[in-house]
């Protein structure tokens, strides 16, 4: 019996045995939600526009009811959620952003589930934790969410994975080895911690992936890039996974590309922030991403906080599920494009055209000229010589590019990126550059390409 034909029994055996066993044991409904939301696939748009109304209506009259913050807000505006009668009347309501919670906190959270509710935190986009809670409902329809677009994309429940993905800070003790490696091996994966790849060790996480042989591959886009460009350069064999799914970081095409040179398959991006996990998942049409409204409402605002389609907005969110601590209007700092164009796979879910990235990462003169989020991964990805590198905006004058180099370097590099950078600016901005060992990542283990500390 080869290593394929067990890793399928073993896939079939925990989806449809181990995984609901265990899911009974926990007093959880993850499988029920999960299949719910499969269902939904089989539906019109309309019908899931129907669904997400119903839901985002329960929602607004429970937090009318039981949440003091949105409770005072809306009486001042007159807003009653008895009226709603279709989502895009949330645009009467104000967006709430993460000093708001933070200002807010108490008044955000039921009396009744104080204390009952899952605390999570994230490293924040300029390093200032923050912290939400959510209950045990939202939690496991969002797991269902989440095995659903894994699904579509070959990597769902069952199948065996390996995760190139960030693990917690601190040298674990053997107990806590011995548990996650068994909660891990249960669930048919493999973690490779993404935080210590480094150019002396990839050969080593290419050793651990050749010898699990997974069906599917995860991972975070950065350090994923890096082992692709190691794996071609050194022409080192693989054995090809079905799929790969990146995620937390912005994809680009570039990046893509070496990835399905390296791995042999093809790459589906994903797009999900910790505050609601998966917001969309690309299908096999490439080039959008299908977002989860039966989850969700996610919008797209102008700087009035107009509503924008099939343009460039700030992203706000609102998780129907999440009764424990409900996250209305929220600015997730990220910025996206919605699409009204329908998509030929045959999902209903509607399309995010791109995404765009953090709003703070978009570099800005005294103009007004702005260098998005891939203008610099594609300018500096043509230099062999820079192995990573970030740019930092402080003031309107200027930018610090930092970089750390590899042996292709030669230094001529710096006065072609000035070159091209200022093709755009102009004489605008001085740009400073520093050599350095080390770039440092954030809390939650991502790297930053841009930093904008302009207020």
């Amino acid at each position: 019996m080869d290593e394929e034909y067990i890793m399928t029994i073993y896939g079939a055996i925990f989806r449809n045995f181990l995984f609901p066993a265990y899911e009974k044991l926990q007093a959880r409904n993850t499988i029920r939600y999960l299949k719910d939301a499969n269902d939904r696939l089989s539906d019109t748009t309309k019908d899931i526009e129907e669904f997400q109304l119903q839901k985002l209506k329960l929602l607004l009259l429970y937090c009318n009811k039981n949440v003091p913050y949105y409770r005072a807000q809306w009486e001042k505006i007159g807003f009653d959620p008895e009226l709603i009668t279709h989502v895009s009347e949330l645009e009467r309501l104000p967006v709430l952003t993460k000093d708001d919670v933070r200002n807010n906190y108490e008044d955000l959270i039921p009396s009744f589930k104080k204390g009952h509710n899952i605390v999570k935190s994230t490293g924040g986009s300029t390093g200032q934790p923050f912290h939400f809670e959510l209950d045990i409902k939202s939690y496991e329809t969002r797991q269902a969410i989440m095995w659903r677009g894994y699904g579509w994309m070959g990597a769902g429940l069952g199948v065996k994975s390996w995760f190139l993905w960030g693990i917690d800070c601190g040298e674990p003790n053997l107990k806590s080895q011995i548990k996650m490696g068994l909660y891990h091996g249960f669930h048919h994966r493999k973690i490779a911690n993404s935080f210590a790849l480094s150019q002396e060790n990839m050969q080593s996480y290419v050793d651990s992936l050749n010898n699990y042989e997974p069906e599917a591959i995860v991972g975070y886009v950065a350090p994923l890039y890096l082992l692709a460009k190691y794996i071609n350069e050194n022409k080192v064999p693989i054995k090809a996974p079905k799929t790969l799914i990146t995620g937390a970081e912005a994809l680009h095409q570039f990046q893509r590309e070496e990835m399905e040179k390296a791995f042999g398959c093809k790459v589906y991006n994903t797009y999900g922030c910790r505050e609601f996990m998966l917001i969309a998942a690309e299908c096999s049409e490439y080039g959008a991403l299908h977002t989860n409204i039966d989850q969700l409402v996610v919008e797209t605002v102008n700087d009035e906080l107009k509503p924008v389609i099939d343009q460039k907005g700030d992203v706000l969110v609102t998780d129907l599920f999440n009764y424990g601590m409900p996250l209305i209007r929220y600015v997730n700092g990220d910025q996206a494009t919605l699409t009204s164009n329908k998509c030929g796979c045959g999902n209903p879910l509607p399309l995010i055209k791109e995404i765009n990235g953090r709003k703070l990462d978009i570099i800005q003169t005294k103009s007004g000229v702005e260098l998005g989020g891939p203008f610099f991964p594609h300018l500096l990805k043509d230099y062999k010589g820079i192995e990573k590198f970030q740019v930092i905006q402080k003031s309107l004058d200027s930018i610090d590019l930092i970089y750390i180099i590899n042996v292709d370097f030669h230094g001529d590099e710096l006065a072609s990126i000035e070159t091209e950078i200022k093709r755009y600016t102009g004489e605008e901005l001085d740009i400073r550059f520093k050599q350095v060992e080390n770039i440092a990542l954030t809390k939650a283990g991502k790297h930053r390409v841009t930093i904008s500390e302009l207020t």
